[in-house]
């Protein structure tokens, strides 16, 4: 017969294995989520290359909130999975027209008018799981930028900061650790509406890139206040969330690279992280768009070049391109390249089907398949749980 104080030693002992049993077991139930391994994205620990599209938009900048949602992303989802895709990318405020809601003086007071902006992205998400699907989510344009109201947020922290309380980071309480949330991308292609300047601190000096395009908008924002812009957001999504990787999709590889001709990173953590003034505002791995230019090549550009000549120390993603614009290659012969040449994914732009350098729904759906099976070069079927 037992004392009792071996009695209660064993009891004891019998909790302590039930509570190490039940942790083992929410343990192996919690999300797989995509991470970084050197220059490789990885997926539950193995290597993989995400291969997909891009969806940006069925409505520009009024896909989400204010009542606007619709079956239409969940569809175009649902039929990406099923040709072979295993992720998107879709933009989600564009300009600011629709979302976030702006008071009187430019101040952010909400995602939107009826509270549903925040079950509108989950809902996306929760489908996009269902269907085997990564989302990373773009949440701004810099590519085309006409709304005042969203100007002013580059250049006033206080309007930035009334974003991040009452949009952002609602938006992050709700999804966050959602298996298939994949990214956060605070803006499309900022280089587009950059001020050209010299500058003495190298971060903030575009003249390179200036010779590359950079500044077609004409709004001539310093790249100290998109840099800004970007980095405070990201600290907030880190804070929030910091299992959700985090990228921003260049224009090209101009922008994104120290090696070539035309070429600076402004996109360095040091250039983040200086312009947000502190820590935690720098990306997870670079994304870069790529179309050809009068037909052809530029000589730098991701498509005459492996991943590892840029000397880069994390993933490369081509955020954007299509055969439409791509020096006369077909789509496969893109996603093959990409894939063999050390990049860590491509997204088809774009999954509407509008525009001169865009791809037909048809020949996209077609391309998905084309890497279907593989993993000599990264797992591309993966289960998203």
């Amino acid at each position: 017969m037992r004392a009792r104080g071996e009695t209660s030693s064993v009891a004891a002992e019998m909790a302590a294995m039930l509570f190490l049993t039940l942790l083992a077991l929410l343990g192996s139930t919690t999300a797989k989520r995509l991470a970084v391994s050197g220059t490789d994205l990885t997926y539950g620990g193995e290597k993989v290359f995400l291969n997909g599209a891009n969806i940006a938009w069925n409505s520009y900048g009024y896909d989400f909130g204010n009542g606007n949602y619709n079956g239409v992303l969940e569809t175009w989802v649902q039929e990406i999975g099923n040709a072979g895709g295993n992720s998107i990318r879709i933009w989600v405020h564009v300009e600011g027209d629709s979302t976030p809601i702006y008071d009187d003086n430019g101040f952010v007071t909400a995602c939107d008018r009826t509270g549903n902006f925040e079950n509108d992205v989950l809902s996306l998400l929760d489908a996009a799981q269902a269907n085997n699907v990564l989302v990373d989510l773009c949440m701004w344009n810099g590519a085309v930028l006409r709304n005042q109201k969203t100007i002013d947020l580059l250049y006033d922290d206080t309007k930035l900061d009334s974003y991040i309380q009452y949009c952002l980071t609602p938006l992050f309480e709700k999804i966050k650790g959602h298996p298939a949330l994949l990214a956060f991308e605070a803006v499309n292609e900022p280089e587009g509406s950059v001020k050209v300047e010299s500058n003495s601190e190298p971060c903030y000096d575009t003249t390179l890139i200036g010779q590359e395009g950079a500044g077609w908008t004409g709004d001539n924002i310093p790249i100290e206040r998109w840099l800004r812009f970007i980095g405070r957001q990201n600290q907030a999504v880190r804070a929030l969330d910091p299992e959700t990787l985090i990228t921003l999709g260049s224009y090209s590889q101009f922008s994104v690279n120290d090696i070539f001709y035309s070429s600076h990173n402004h996109f360095t953590d040091e250039c983040l992280n200086l312009a947000a003034g502190g820590s935690g505002s720098q990306l997870d791995f670079y994304q870069m768009h790529t179309y050809d230019w009068q037909g052809a090549w530029t000589p730098d550009a991701p498509f005459t070049h492996d991943a590892a000549d840029y000397l880069l120390n994390k993933p490369i993603v081509i955020g954007e391109f299509a055969s439409a614009c791509a020096a006369g290659n077909s789509l496969p012969d893109l996603f093959e390249y990409f894939y063999t040449h050390g990049y860590s994914g491509a997204w088809t732009w774009h999954y509407a089907a509008t525009g001169d350098c865009s791809d037909t729904r048809d020949t996209q759906l077609a391309g998905f398949g084309h890497l279907s099976g593989r993993t000599d070069y990264g797992l591309v079927d993966f289960t998203v749980e």
